[in-house]
């Protein structure tokens, strides 16, 4: 029976056309099938069905053949130009007579399919996929739609079980494998925020998108299922057809070469609708879409596989040559019903007059030693093209491989060189659509105006033709700013200081130094170059300039004024006389490669200490005192304490990078007597003396260690203090050719001490111990021995009963020992107490009145003024000149700037001054035997 209800949009499916090549030909009788079938005998049943592993089943309900051959079932479909198409065919049914026919597909396709019934004799010669003609069709057929689980086509719009549907379709019809149609408003979401709610057609373009089927979110197994998704064009472009390339601008040469090319992922319902608009947006679809004879008559209707290998892909054929200049937009969209806005893609290409090249720089103007891009424009994608810059560019004394750096190997360079034969550097660009993007490395041209040339050539060439000449420009290469901000001016020998300036466009930079005829190289901290940061500043920190292998350091090692510069390291390089430590370069050639220059004058470092002396002594409970003081150049000084017996105790203390020490921690660890404390420093020899100690190897460096070393050892040689040090004296200040230097400084060693010597009211100073009244502030004075900070001392006021009822504490006091503190007495009644000084190691007391009120008649008055003035002007200037100037004057000479001077009158030598001078000892025994018994009768007076 015939099945005659075709469908509306029952055309063949787009895929069978592809599809069924791979099917094998079938070979047929060639007479007419009416001439063997006998149709009034004969009929053939084509139920609507779903395929199964892409075949159909085909019912023989009647065969009557004249020949008696078997029955042959083909099954075609029809294109949407009306072509009939051979979509499989069974020769070997093995029937004559009725059954049931198993018919291959080349696809499992859904759509309308014919079934035919031919006597294996007389049917027409044809092979799967070929198109036939309706008279080489059979008499004797009948149709069905053939459905596939899941699989959908842009010729119609069915959509099976498990198929996809898109976001904005309007009138997609399920259907289930029976070909029943299934209602939309039956299927509902599974999960998320479609969860339960109904499927709706028209498919709304903002439908949640994921799976809705007939059991909605239940778990069974549900009818029908389908599966929303947003329809996107994933590639919407314009290529070149023979790379595949995208290109955004193309000149008349490759204008006829394009395609456009997609990627969408809604083939399986619409083809992809192309048009080609014009710079005025005129509509020029049919006049530039090719077809696959290259012939302007291309499809404006993208199908999946459509001149591309990849089946989801697709392209047509684009012709723009001979169009007007300008810019061209493809427009990409559905072409049936998904064409909203979010879907749609626009691609825009340039054509452009002509095909010259055209080469152009970043920046106009660089600073030599940067990098700077350049762009070569208007060639194809894929072609290669020459950049070059001529030798005569090329700045002075640059190498043949420093030539081939030049043009760096980055962005859409290929390759780079240097040709020697005719003196030119080379890069070899490829063309990225129509641009191609390369760089010049600016540091090996010359300071002036640069040209970049481009030429059409494909590789590098023996030697260049200005015929071939596309395209030049200038490029202006200027000087790169070079400074040096440190060290300029002084420089003490053997000192650490900050090297710095600025290198516009340098990597690295050289440090030299001008003393004849030639720069000769300083090594920083054992490097030949600096590295310039990012910024173009260039920094090392604590650099002894005189230490190092250069022969610049050996120059600023002797005081001297000099000549100190720095200077790019790639030019030092391409002048220098010599390399490596020995590295010099010529004035002429420093000048002429902007090497800067600043003066600097090379000194010796000098020498100043202070001692922690307490009134001139030192307590033994301290164990410690505080040294500091200057010494430029140098790295460490020896603090050595010498006694009367010989003790010795030697510390070395460090420098710091300003040229100053201060040490609170130095040891001192010797009887009690006078003593005497010193601190030594090398000169700028960095040597001990004439660099021959006792005990030393000839040929080891006697520096700081072996001093410190040769001072502990004379301990143990039953030496007196005398002894010691006229030893330490000889070796060093005393030395011949030494350039040593020493500062010393005389006191006693002894037991701690805290004495009470003043109390008075606040306001009313005066000597000795005097009433308070109460109320009023009570000052209270005393000496001691002890180091300040170290320790501390507490006064306590006593009553009767020695109970502590005041108290105040001092932690600080000058080197004279002197120190106040003062106690309020409002809470003290009248009457006698105890004042208790207290240090921990030592203590004194004396007792006070605490008077009602003092009295204010003229007795009181002469007190008050007497007292006052002669305090204020005998004792004051008693205590203030004579004690201050005996302790500020002969302690402070000893211990600053006088030492060096009572210190040479006594017999020692010049180096106790702070200018560097080295005193020696001579009669300085003498003197610390009389300061002794000085200091020693003066405390018993006390």
């Amino acid at each position: 029976m015939t099945n005659d209800n075709t469908r509306s949009k029952a055309n063949a499916v787009f895929f069978s056309a592809i599809m069924v090549i791979s099917m094998v030909a079938v070979g047929f009788a060639a007479a007419p099938a009416a001439a063997a079938v006998n149709d009034d005998g004969s009929g053939i049943d084509f139920p609507d069905q779903t395929s199964d592993d892409s075949t159909v089943d085909v019912e023989i309900d009647s065969y009557d053949s004249t020949t008696g051959d078997n029955a042959v079932v083909a099954v075609t479909y029809k294109q949407p130009d009306g072509d009939i198409v051979v979509a499989g065919v069974n020769s070997s049914t093995g029937l004559s007579s009725a059954g049931t026919v198993e018919v291959e597909l080349g696809n499992s396709t859904p759509g309308t399919h014919t079934a035919h019934l031919f006597d294996m004799d007389d049917a027409p010669s044809v092979s799967a996929g070929d198109v036939i003609d309706a008279s080489d069709a059979s008499d004797t057929t009948d149709t069905a739609y053939v459905a596939v689980d899941g699989q959908r086509t842009p010729f119609n719009n069915v959509a099976g079980d498990g198929s996809i549907v898109y976001q904005g379709e309007d009138d997609v019809v399920f259907r289930g494998n029976d070909y029943g149609e299934v209602n939309p408003s039956s299927l509902s979401g599974t999960s998320g925020a479609r969860e339960g709610t109904p499927l709706q057609v028209p498919i709304p373009e903002n439908e949640e998108t994921g799976t809705y089927d007939s059991n909605g979110p239940t778990e069974a197994a549900a009818d029908f299922t389908t599966t929303v998704v947003s329809p996107t064009i994933t590639t919407a472009e314009v290529q070149l057809t023979d790379t595949g390339s995208d290109i955004s601008q193309v000149g008349p040469d490759s204008a006829g070469q394009l395609k456009i090319f997609a990627e969408w992922n809604f083939g399986d319902a619409e083809g992809l609708a192309i048009t080609v608009e014009d710079p005025s947006g005129a509509d020029i679809t049919n006049e530039v879409l090719l077809d696959d004879s290259n012939e302007v008559n291309g499809t404006d209707v993208l199908q999946y596989g459509e001149n591309e290998s990849n089946p989801e892909d697709a392209s047509v054929g684009l012709d723009l040559e001979g169009e007007d200049a300008g810019e061209y937009t493809v427009i990409f969209e559905g072409n049936d019903e998904i064409d909203q806005g979010s879907v749609t893609q626009e691609y825009t290409i340039e054509l452009t007059t002509e095909d010259e090249l055209s080469i152009d720089v970043a920046e106009d103007s660089v600073t030599q030693g940067s990098n700077v891009d350049y762009t070569v424009s208007g060639g194809t994608d894929g072609q290669f093209r020459l950049v070059t810059i001529e030798g005569g560019d090329f700045a002075d004394g640059v190498s043949d491989s420093q030539s081939a750096d030049i043009f760096r190997n980055v962005d859409d360079v290929s390759d780079t060189g240097y040709n020697s034969s005719d003196d030119y550097a080379w890069a070899l660009v490829e063309i990225d659509g129509t641009t191609a993007v390369g760089s010049i490395e600016t540091q090996y041209l010359d300071t002036a105006d640069v040209t970049v040339e481009v030429y059409s050539y494909e590789n590098e060439v023996l030697s260049l033709d200005s015929d071939d000449l596309e395209d030049d420009v200038d490029l202006e290469v200027t000087e790169g700013e070079l400074t040096l901000d440190s060290p300029t001016d002084e420089y003490t020998i053997g000192s650490e200081v900050d090297v710095n300036g600025t290198a516009e466009a340098a990597d690295e930079v050289r440090l030299y130094a001008l003393n004849n005829d030639n720069w000769e190289i300083i090594t920083v901290n054992g490097q030949d170059n600096i590295d310039v940061d990012s910024d173009d500043t260039f920094e090392v920190e604590d650099v002894t300039l005189s230490n190092g292998d250069g022969g610049g350091n050996d120059i600023l090692a002797f005081e001297g004024q000099y000549q100190i510069g720095v200077i790019d390291a790639d030019d030092a390089r391409n002048i220098e006389l010599d390399s490596g430590d020995d590295s010099e370069i010529n004035t002429s050639s420093w000048t002429s490669n902007d090497g800067t220059r600043a003066t600097i004058r090379s000194e010796s470092g000098g020498l100043t200490a202070q001692f922690g002396t307490v009134d001139g002594q030192f307590a033994t409970e301290d164990s410690t005192m505080t040294v500091n003081g200057t010494a430029e150049g140098q790295s460490n000084v020896v603090v050595a304490f010498v006694g009367e017996r010989g003790e010795v105790d030697v510390t070395e203390v460090s420098v710091d990078n300003d040229g100053t020490f201060d040490e609170e921690d130095v040891s001192v660890d010797l009887s009690q007597g006078a003593a005497s404390g010193h601190v030594i420093s090398l000169g700028r020899d960095g040597t001990v003396g004439d660099g021959d100690l006792p005990s030393t190897n000839s040929s080891d460096t006697v520096g700081i260690d072996e001093l410190s070393s040769f001072i502990t050892n004379l301990e143990d040689q039953s030496l007196t203090g005398n002894q010691v040090r006229d030893r330490i004296v000889s070796q060093t200040t005393e030395a011949d050719a030494t350039d040593d230097l020493m500062i010393s400084t005389t006191f006693r060693v002894t037991e701690a001490s805290v004495s009470l010597d003043s109390v008075y009211p606040e306001g009313a100073q005066a000597d000795g111990i005097n009433p308070v009244a109460a109320g009023e502030t009570m000052v209270v004075e005393g000496t001691t021995n002890l180091q300040p900070d170290d320790n501390s001392i507490v006064l306590n006021v006593l009553n009767q009963n020695d109970n502590s009822i005041e108290s105040a504490s001092v932690e600080e006091w000058s080197n004279d020992g002197q120190f106040t503190l003062t106690v309020d007495t409002s809470d003290l009644e009248t009457g006698t107490y105890t004042l208790e000084a207290d240090s921990g190691d030592t203590t004194d007391s004396t007792d006070v009145e605490i008077v009602e009120e003092r009295q204010t008649d003229d007795t009181g008055d002469d007190t008050g003024d007497d007292t006052g003035d002669d305090t204020g002007d005998d004792t004051g200037d008693d205590t203030g000149d004579d004690t201050g100037d005996d302790t500020g004057d002969d302690t402070g000479d000893d211990t600053g700037d006088d030492t060096g001077d009572d210190t040479a009158d006594n017999g020692s030598s010049d180096g106790g001054s702070t200018d560097g001078s080295t005193p020696g000892f001579g009669a300085l025994v003498a003197l610390v035997a009389l300061i002794a018994a000085a200091l020693l009768a003066t405390r018993r007076n006390n």
